[in-house]
């Protein structure tokens, strides 16, 4: 299962070492969205590169992700992009894909985008779609001009972040040599 990772604003990035462990775990691909930065990658050190230029004044979206629908390539990492809007999920959306895209772009693309053009961002129309597609144990986040919105059980830690699970922790001596 993937792992979503929230880094509120004023706080600082996870450590290395857990980031590491997220992506042993998830070896699909991961991918960032803050207030300055977006990208997707298949390789943890390119994207290392890139989160380190992400600040701790901005909110910070990041996803390691475990394929489960969808093959493996950069276009199927989380957060995906609609306008200025981004979305990452954690979870399985029982919802039916076309082509080669997961079942979080199809979410987002079809449900939760649309509702945001319809009824403006954090509109009770919008928090109602993604609460109801959260309702299986799925966690989203979706963020706009920096502005971040979060949908489920997250778990915070110790370090000031939110997670969508600690399953990739638990690897981590499975990674240990």
């Amino acid at each position: 299962m993937c792992v979503l990772i929230i880094k509120p604003k004023g706080v600082k990035m996870p450590d290395a070492r857990k980031l590491q462990m997220a992506f042993k775990a998830n070896p699909h691909g991961c991918g960032c969205a803050s207030s300055t930065k977006f990208f997707k990658s298949l390789s943890f050190d390119t994207f290392m590169r890139k989160l380190a230029k992400v600040g701790d004044d901005e909110n910070c979206m990041i996803h390691f992700r475990f394929a489960t629908h969808g093959s493996i390539k950069r276009a199927n990492c989380h957060p995906f992009k609609q306008g200025d809007v981004y979305f990452a999920h954690n979870g399985i959306i029982d919802i039916d894909r076309t082509d080669d895209r997961t079942d979080s772009e199809t979410a987002f693309d079809e449900m939760v985008y649309p509702a945001i053009l319809r009824y403006g961002w954090n509109s009770e129309e919008v928090k109602t779609v993604a609460s109801n597609l959260c309702q299986y144990g799925s966690k989203i986040a979706l963020m706009q001009n920096g502005e971040l919105l979060m949908f489920g059980n997250f778990i915070q830690d110790a370090d000031g972040c939110y997670y969508s699970n600690h399953r990739f922790m638990y690897c981590a001596n499975s990674f240990a040599q």
